[in-house]
């Protein structure tokens, strides 16, 4: 039998880690797994809450169903007691599908979906969700390019996607519950109205109302650490063409992050070209120069640039030199966001050794992808840095490592140079402790 006391499945791994880390935050062991196997070992775990990342946004209806059934159904095998269905706070997915899997499964009358995450300022009023005041799918995300939401009611859109019975009326005692929120102190309210009716056995939500659920099941508590040491730099790697995120990358720009828009075809990018042609490295810090474009990416590192954004904004899946860099690295060929994730994994695994600051990962399917490339089936998340921005610890190549990571839709417009500030604020005060009364100097 498990130790385990909640298992969160959560439909992207961007979106698992942002919803980990609000337990982790609590002194609560979490461990977030890649690729849950039909076998159910990796239930197997001395963690309070498990995170099994399914996968699921982007598959047909019915494969989500089925997959989200079997992880919940082995979680219930193990005896684990809660389930907690995590969800894309813009309501993108197969949330009506996933939801009505996770009721089945785990054998509950009523789930409980509470998708407010009011400190990304998302929230739900009577039954319609709001994204910045602007109803969701009029918003950014009623035009992603992959997952757009057409539907802003969200009892209509669950109902669309189940057959499951789906209401707002807690008195029902039966099927999907939508319960409001404009506020933390609603989700903690509804939270502690919902388990007095017993309704949190099975629960659906976001990073939001996952943040109240250590007090209202009783995990147990440890100690946290106050602090991580991320180097000195921050590589950026981007498949995210959200416009939330292509934003951010353009202010980062403005405060000296070095942005590279590979294609495939410049294989010189991950090699040391710049520094073996005699590149002048002054040349490598002007952000968006035809020196960054094609210079080597690994040169740039080596040369000391520190803030670099590798962006996948440019990307063709359509080009001819795109396709052949496919069938010369022996993929498969598949979506365009699978194939433009599967390329920066490659880049990645091909810089990571030069790479003396932490990496940051924008975009879920471009995180899984480089995991996987890096062999690397589970994380560890440490701490959230700004709202949806997770720190985790992972293992590759027999070493742990620091990893940072987000959902393309997430964080304020200086959200990079807003790290970059707290990540060079961290060294000053390390040098400061290191040498408290400038000796030497």
């Amino acid at each position: 039998m498990s130790d385990t006391k909640l298992l969160i499945v959560a439909d992207d791994l961007t979106g698992g880690l942002d919803t980990g880390v609000q337990f982790t935050r609590q002194g609560i062991t979490v461990r977030v797994v890649v690729d849950p196997d039909p076998s159910g070992k990796w239930t197997r775990t001395a963690a309070q809450v498990l995170v099994a990342v399914s996968e699921t946004r982007h598959m047909p209806p019915g494969d989500a169903y089925e997959t989200v059934y079997r992880i919940i159904s082995a979680g219930r095998q193990a005896g684990i007691p809660y389930f907690y269905k995590k969800t894309d706070s813009a309501l993108r997915g197969n949330i009506g599908a996933e939801l009505g899997a996770a009721l089945k499964a785990s054998g509950a009358e009523v789930l409980s979906f509470l998708p407010a995450y009011p400190a990304m300022n998302r929230v739900t009023v009577e039954g319609c969700h709001l994204i910045d005041g602007v109803p969701v799918a009029q918003s950014v995300f009623g035009r992603d390019p992959f997952n757009p939401v057409a539907e802003s009611d969200v009892r209509k859109l669950v109902a669309s996607q189940t057959d499951t019975p789906v209401t707002c009326d807690e008195r029902c005692g039966k099927g999907i519950l939508i319960v409001d929120a404009q506020s933390d102190e609603d989700l903690r309210t509804a939270g502690e109205r919902l388990f007095t009716k017993g309704y949190l056995s099975v629960s659906a939500g976001c990073a939001g109302f996952a943040a109240f659920l250590p007090d209202l099941l009783g995990l147990d508590r440890g100690e946290v650490p106050d602090s991580y040491d991320l180097g000195d730099g921050l590589l950026v790697i981007s498949g995210s063409l959200n416009p939330v995120t292509m934003r951010q990358i353009r202010f980062a720009q403005k405060r000296g992050f070095v942005r590279i828009c590979p294609k495939p075809g410049q294989e010189e990018l991950f090699r040391n070209g710049a520094v073996q042609s005699g590149e002048n490295p002054a040349s490598l810090r002007c952000a968006g120069s035809s020196a960054a474009q094609n210079a080597g990416l690994s040169a740039i590192l080596w040369c000391g640039e520190k803030w670099v954004i590798l962006d996948s904004s440019e990307i063709d899946p359509g080009e001819e030199a795109f396709r052949d860099y496919m069938r010369r690295k022996e993929m498969d060929s598949g979506e365009p966001r699978i194939l433009i994730a599967a390329y920066l994994a490659e880049i990645l695994a091909e810089i990571e050794d030069s790479v003396e600051g932490t990496v940051m990962i924008v975009g879920g399917d471009t995180l899984l992808s480089c995991l996987r490339r890096l062999g690397c089936r589970d994380l560890e998340p440490l701490a959230e840095l700004f709202p949806g921005v997770v720190l985790s610890r992972y293992r590759a190549g027999g070493k742990e490592k620091l990893l940072i990571s987000k959902s393309g839709g997430f964080g304020k417009e200086s959200l990079l140079a807003d790290l970059q500030e707290m990540m060079k604020a961290a060294r000053s005060r390390e040098k400061s402790r290191e040498n408290p009364r400038g000796c030497g100097q």
